[in-house]
C-alpha cells in the first residue's frame, strides 16, 4: 500500500497518459514515482530488485551463523553495515525471505 516506486510495463500511450495513472495515483500520494517503461524492461525490473532483496537477506542470514560461529553479534554487524549510506539497514535482517515472484 506504501511503494517506494511502481514500475509499470506498457507501449500503449493511451494507457501511460490515462488510465495506469488514475489507477495508481492513490498509492503514489507521498510522492514516490510512477515508472513508465516497455513490459520486457518492467519485468526484468521485478526480477532485479527480487535479486536483490533475496541476496541481502541470505547475506545476512550467513553472516549471523558465521557470527554464532565466532562469537560476533549478528545485531552489531548488522548496524555497523547498515549505517554506510552506500548500504543502509533495508533488509539487513536475518531471518525469513521475502516477498517476490
Amino acid at each position: 500500500m506504501k511503494p517506494d516506486r511502481i514500475v509499470i510495463g506498457t507501449r500503449c500511450d493511451f494507457a501511460k497518459k490515462t488510465t495506469m495513472n488514475e489507477i495508481y495515483k492513490p498509492f503514489v500520494r507521498s510522492g514516490k514515482p510512477i515508472l513508465f517503461m516497455d513490459p520486457e524492461s518492467a519485468e526484468m525490473v521485478k526480477y532485479a530488485s527480487n535479486i536483490l532483496l533475496a541476496s541481502r537477506i541470505s547475506l545476512m542470514n550467513e553472516m549471523s551463523l558465521i557470527c554464532s560461529k565466532t562469537g560476533a553479534d549478528i545485531e552489531k554487524v548488522r548496524q555497523g553495515v547498515g549505517s554506510d549510506s552506500r548500504l543502509e539497514s533495508a533488509f539487513l535482517y536475518a531471518g525469513l525471505g521475502y516477498g517476490g515472484s
